[in-house]
């Protein structure tokens, strides 16, 4: 535990660390334009979750809410905090910095490939980068495409690599639609699950059905994201879209760079 003193916190952000749930996914939303349009407060809220890691005590709503307001804006100077917090046992930090990295693109990408050229990286923290690099769909980015595929590749025929990274490699393989690594994921299987593997069996027959991978990166929207977030539910866990569409659907005025219609809005 750091003794570091807290960040002095902009009273813009006093909101998202309020005692109530709707009052923090309602600030959360509507601070996105502000945060894009403030470099000065897009790195306060870069130094509050830098500060909750450092604590190792926990992370509350507030700074969940600032690792998804940092994502939505593709702040690229956030990408090392990001990372960071891959590593935390947070289920739900873990999901929101995932989304994170994937919209923020080349700066995480490229230190994400970076990182994963250390085979002794912790294999459930490697899975959630690999995960992390599916997010190019997002993007026009075709050197870190090459670069990841790439990458991707030499993990599958690296026998000594933990299985959780083999098997986040096959699946990520399968999204991109690599469809050339069918052959290697079979001799994967053979070389080294004589029993099968379930993932990898699971990632060859998708890719084997579809060859394209999956057609565009299904990106939760970040009203989802929130209203799990109050919820205290998992993102990607089950929920009624009746119950956030109607409420929240009008209330994040998004400036063109931001909007979801944008997905190539240059990262910060």
């Amino acid at each position: 535990m750091s003794n570091s003193t807290r960040p002095e916190r902009d009273p813009r952000l006093d909101q998202i660390f309020s005692d109530d749930p709707s009052a923090i996914g309602e600030a959360c939303l509507e601070l996105v334009p502000i945060v894009f349009d403030d470099p000065e407060l897009e790195q306060k809220l870069i130094d509050l979750i830098q500060w909750a890691l450092d604590q190792g005590e926990g992370f509350d709503a507030g700074e969940l809410c600032c690792a998804l307001i940092l994502g939505e804006i593709r702040s690229a100077p956030s990408t090392d905090t990001l990372l960071r917090c891959l590593q935390q046992e947070d289920e739900i930090l873990q999901r929101i910095s995932t989304r994170s990295l994937q919209r923020i693109g080349a700066r995480s990408f490229d230190t994400i490939l970076e990182l994963l050229e250390d085979p002794d990286i912790d294999g459930e923290v490697a899975a959630l980068m690999i995960e992390s690099l599916e997010g190019v769909s997002l993007h026009d980015l075709p050197d870190s495409r090459d670069r990841i595929e790439t990458q991707l590749r030499l993990d599958l025929t690296r026998p000594q690599l933990p299985n959780l990274r083999k098997e986040a490699t096959a699946i990520a393989l399968a999204h991109l639609g690599v469809a050339e690594t069918t052959e290697l994921m079979e001799q994967v299987l053979q070389r080294d699950y004589p029993g099968g593997n379930a993932f990898i069996l699971d990632a060859l027959e998708f890719l084997q059905e579809h060859p394209e991978g999956l057609k565009g990166h299904a990106e939760d929207p970040i009203e989802q994201v929130v209203r799990w977030l109050e919820d205290e539910i998992v993102p990607g866990g089950d929920l009624d879209p009746t119950l956030w569409q109607d409420s929240l659907s009008e209330a994040l005025p998004r400036s063109e760079a931001v909007d979801d219609a944008d997905p190539e809005a240059t990262p910060r």
